[in-house]
């Protein structure tokens, strides 16, 4: 069990990409996908490798422009009850270019996200089957959760959702009422059905669901 320990064996591995106006404001658009790393030892898992992590989501910060503010946090533990492998999250939050005007419209990360993530989601088994309507729901609730730990998923109200069949992806819309709604892009990345955007906007804000 402390050898999966030692050797940084993890059963799971979260990663998070956030973007926020500043470090300290609440992010508007935050991008996830859950791996499960390749098996490398007789005892199940595969090593964290923060290093290699990084250097795969390096064209993220490159294509944030402006002078890079950011904020890396890595973690992972381990229960000896699940012999001894381990959980890894690695989440990186990106600030928008401080310099820019306020009112400049803010560049749109997502696709370097998602290319990134794609050769991130290499390394582990291909995920088995689409997501049900339910699944997409429930997976839109938990990854607002995620992005944004003071939100009660049970409180979110669903708004709209739109099965994009073709690409196996699904736009689900939620909102608190009264306060912030939430576009959220299950399958974002190509084979991992549960890869979500989450964008937060101001009640007001009008999203087009159709584009990914």
């Amino acid at each position: 069990m402390l050898t999966s320990l030692r050797q940084g064996h993890v059963a799971s591995l979260r990663v998070t990409v956030a973007r926020a106006r500043s470090l300290d404001e609440m992010p508007h658009d935050v991008y996830l996908v859950d791996l499960t790393p390749a098996s490398d030892a007789a005892g199940g898992g595969g090593r964290f490798d923060e290093v290699s992590l990084l250097e795969c989501l390096e064209p993220v910060l490159d294509a944030a422009g402006g002078p890079p503010s950011w904020v890396v946090d890595v973690a992972r533990s381990h229960r000896s009850d699940h012999n001894g492998l381990g959980e890894a999250h690695l989440s990186i939050l990106l600030a928008d270019d401080e310099n820019a005007p306020i009112d400049s419209p803010v560049r749109d990360l997502t696709g370097v996200v998602r290319a990134a993530f794609a050769v991130l989601a290499r390394s582990s088994p291909p995920a088995q089957g689409a997501l049900s309507r339910g699944d997409a729901i429930s997976g839109a609730r938990a990854a607002v959760a995620h992005a944004f730990p003071g939100v009660d998923p049970q409180g979110l109200s669903l708004t709209d959702e739109e099965h994009h069949q073709t690409e196996g992806r699904w736009s689900v819309g939620l909102a608190q009422p009264g306060e912030t709604r939430y576009q959220v892009q299950l399958g974002f990345v190509p084979e991992a059905p549960a890869s979500a955007h989450v964008h937060r906007m101001p009640l007001g804000e009008v999203v087009d669901s159709v584009g990914p």
